[in-house]
């Protein structure tokens, strides 16, 4: 009993010895541990992070974000959300992220591009607008990837080679192939697009397109204007006449409907996009 005694009187003397100890009230807290400079969230700052990733020639990974914000970008470990700004369903992962109207998820296309440049005049914008979203009064709209290789590991374009320094990869789809010319397409190193299809790169029997080499980032307007892909246009860029090189007669645009009425009216307008440059030649 003795034994017991002690050893009971010894283990209230240490409980009451530690439970009276002084309270330290002045700790000094550890120091916050981040991984991003001052101002990467605020975008009226230097090192938002729009800048920052763009004077590291976009050499980033969402994946990397994804290791502390979370698979869905809705914080982790972090608490901070990505998506009180990226408000699209894919978030960060959004086209109009980068390149586009970031106010506009339809508008996934420059302008703007990378460097904020919306004037057409420049290698980043050029005729986005036109072949994205303006072709529809001669064919319809086209896809990004008839012009842009496309790179995927499955489904995922932030693995591999489309978040890159610019410009961006260029490789042309099926589209702009001719089917009917031994010719590959290819954009050039003064902006300008050679042997594709789209752009008069063509053959039916005798009839021929002019094979139109148009500059990129022209400002004239006048690039996809028809004569250029086939028939002729004078120095100013006005029509002289659709007729391409091979075809019979001396037929005028108001003309073409007498064998094409499917495809154009009888002032010469488009009035089936789906005929008209589809690589057919449509009656």
């Amino acid at each position: 009993m003795k034994l017991v005694s002690i050893i009971w009187i010894v283990f209230i003397s240490l409980f009451l010895s530690i439970g009276c100890s002084e309270v330290n009230d002045n700790i000094v807290p550890p120091p916050t541990i981040g991984v991003h400079p001052e101002g990467f969230g605020d975008a009226s700052s230097p090192n938002f992070h729009k800048f920052v990733f763009r004077e590291n020639d976009w050499s980033f990974n969402l994946r990397e974000c994804q290791q502390c914000h979370a698979a869905d970008y809705k914080g982790g470990t972090t608490g901070q959300s990505c998506l009180g700004c990226h408000t699209e369903p894919a978030g960060p992962e959004a086209c109009n992220t980068c390149h586009g109207d970031f106010a506009n998820p339809e508008h996934i296309a420059p302008p703007v591009d990378l460097e904020d440049n919306s004037e057409v005049s420049a290698r980043g914008v050029g005729a986005h607008f036109t072949h994205v979203y303006d072709t529809t009064s001669v064919s319809v709209n086209y896809g990004c990837f008839e012009c842009h290789k496309k790179e995927t590991v499955g489904n995922d374009l932030f693995v591999h080679e489309h978040i890159a320094p610019p410009p961006a990869k260029m490789e042309f789809g099926e589209f702009a192939h001719p089917d009917s010319l031994d010719v590959t397409p290819e954009f050039n190193s003064d902006l300008t697009c050679t042997n594709t299809y789209c752009h008069g790169a063509f053959k039916f029997g005798d009839i021929q397109g002019n094979s139109y080499n148009p500059l990129w980032n022209s400002t004239t307007g006048k690039e996809g204007a028809c004569g250029t892909c086939h028939g002729e246009i004078d120095a100013e860029g006005n029509l002289v006449t659709p007729r391409p090189t091979g075809h019979s007669g001396t037929w005028t645009i108001e003309q073409c409907t007498f064998c094409h009425s499917t495809v154009v009216d009888a002032e010469g307008n488009i009035i089936d996009k789906l005929k008209h440059i589809n690589k057919q030649a449509d009656f």
